[in-house]
């Protein structure tokens, strides 16, 4: 499979009055034409900031990269501003946690989905953006176009909003949609018809999905690929159905040990520790401090090691003590 997103040694300073600090250190992530990756790990992981440095999405004032960030074979990081902002919306676009907050509440749902078009194409006439946005909102299964367009967003439900949300966000064919928590805010119901259409659309369309999530539930039926991140860094990465039967990274494990399960009396085990302070953080494996198998040797940068489409980033899998 062909990559439409390559980044390699993906790294993202914050300058703050404290000094800089290191959100993101050295991330290696790809995502093949077509494919659905799930981007999974705990708050403060890097996560969405990952997203939004794909989108373009931050102040660039406050901000150093560094790194290789391949979208279809253009380079994003060297884009001028013009060039990125008119990638946005066309080639790649995102969705939201929240589709309440994401929608403004003054304009009808034709007035905002109207803009999105007109932004794509300004020259498409009145008639052609009622015949599309009609066609876009039939994709997602919303069984009265109309009244939707003509609906604000508090008139709505949650999971009517985040339809018109998908509706927009595919509107214009991307090849890459970033899924941030799309279904968070919605109860399971609801979720699930939401990924369900996202699924069936990404595969008529070819678009291929970024799917962020600490939902491993979800996640599990969901993506081809996960990629687990840790403190701004991928530590594994695998096809979905080998890495829920044998993830190979500590973490994973203890990620996947945390699930509750319906099937099983165990209790979900919490992972000691937190998250670390990203101020303090060097170059070694971060997850040292809360991993039973951490020794001296974690201190030093650790490579990612791949085996049949299967990589970790960790000493202890690669040679155990």
């Amino acid at each position: 499979m062909e990559d439409l997103l390559r980044i390699d040694d993906l790294r993202l300073t914050f300058e703050t009055h404290d000094g800089p600090v290191s959100v993101l250190r050295g991330v290696d992530l790809t995502v093949g034409t077509g494919e659905r990756v799930a981007l999974v790990g705990e708050s403060g992981s890097g996560k969405s900031v990952t997203a939004r440095v794909i989108m373009g999405l931050l102040p660039q004032r406050r901000i150093r990269t560094s790194g290789n960030l391949q979208l279809d074979g253009s380079d994003v990081l060297k884009e001028s501003p013009a060039r990125a902002k008119g990638r946005r919306g066309r080639d790649i676009t995102m969705i939201f946690q929240d589709p309440m907050a994401a929608l403004n509440p003054v304009f009808t749902i034709r007035q905002q989905f109207a803009a999105v078009l007109t932004r794509l194409d300004r020259r498409l006439s009145t008639a052609e953006a009622e015949s599309c946005m009609r066609t876009a909102l039939r994709d997602v299964s919303i069984a009265d176009p109309e009244r939707v367009l003509d609906s604000y967003s508090f008139q709505l439900s949650g999971g009517l909003n985040q339809r018109v949300m998908i509706a927009m966000a595919l509107a214009s064919r991307p090849k890459l949609l970033i899924a941030d928590e799309p279904g968070t805010a919605l109860d399971v119901t609801v979720q699930q018809q939401t990924l369900n259409i996202m699924a069936n659309l990404s595969q008529a369309y070819g678009t291929a999905i970024l799917f962020i999530s600490h939902n491993l539930g979800v996640v599990r039926k969901f993506a081809d690929r996960v990629c687990v991140m840790y403190a701004g860094r991928i530590v594994e990465s695998a096809p979905t159905d080998a890495l829920f039967a044998n993830p190979r990274h500590p973490y994973t494990r203890a990620l996947l040990a945390s699930v509750p399960r319906l099937s099983s009396d165990r209790l979900p085990e919490a992972i000691e520790g937190s998250v670390p302070d990203l101020t303090a953080l060097t170059e070694g494996c971060a997850f040292r401090p809360r991993c039973q198998f951490s020794r001296p040797e974690c201190e030093a940068p650790v490579p990612m090691w791949r085996h049949a489409g299967h990589g970790v980033a960790c000493i202890h899998e690669v040679n155990p003590a």
